[in-house]
């Protein structure tokens, strides 16, 4: 292999174990760890079965997939000069994006609350205003129109209810004394 190129491959798993190093950061960081070991051993597999493709297709784009021994080495320089050089700052960077995006996250769903939510709860509050006042007053006019149908009517309807009320008296106490014989 000619000097240019075991250059060339040196730099690009340079960078590879400075991203492998990024990653892991950013896994330690975003990956909850629950109690489940089982999962903990899935998601630990997973993420340095990507690692490891990851650092294949590189090195297959650069050299056609020859691994040496300062391939192994350039990866792990790259990797110490992660922990060493960049991962205080790239940490606190999270931090600050994380705020970022919290604060974002607040803006829009107060926006989404302000301007879509409330305009929904407004009309559905409306509707049922509308539905319910509507009811009643659907009642009200029913009320009026049994009035205005029934007046002809209220002298008769009052006599048999005062008829009512004395034919009941009678039943009761002929029952009475029906039933109270000794």
């Amino acid at each position: 292999m000619i000097l240019d190129l075991q250059l060339q491959v040196m730099s690009t798993m340079l960078a590879a174990g400075l991203v492998i190093g990024l990653n892991l950061t950013l896994y330690d960081r975003y990956i909850t760890r629950s109690g489940s070991t089982g999962w903990r051993w899935v998601t630990d597999g997973v993420f340095w079965v990507v690692q490891a493709l990851l650092v294949f297709i590189l090195l297959f784009n650069v050299n056609g997939g020859e691994w040496r021994l300062y391939v192994l080495l350039s990866i792990l320089c790259g990797f110490a000069g992660y922990e060493a050089l960049v991962k205080k700052s790239f940490i606190y960077l999270l931090g600050i994006v994380d705020r970022v995006v919290k604060w974002v996250v607040k803006v829009i769903t107060s926006i989404f609350t302000i301007f879509v939510f409330t305009p929904i709860l407004w009309i559905w509050k409306l509707i049922l205003l509308i539905a319910i006042g509507g009811f009643t007053v659907f009642c009200r006019i029913l009320q009026v129109v049994g009035r205005i149908v029934a007046f002809p009517f209220r002298p008769f309807i009052q006599f048999s209810r005062k008829k009512g009320i004395f034919f009941a008296k009678k039943i009761k106490k002929w029952l009475n004394l029906l039933y109270n014989r000794e």
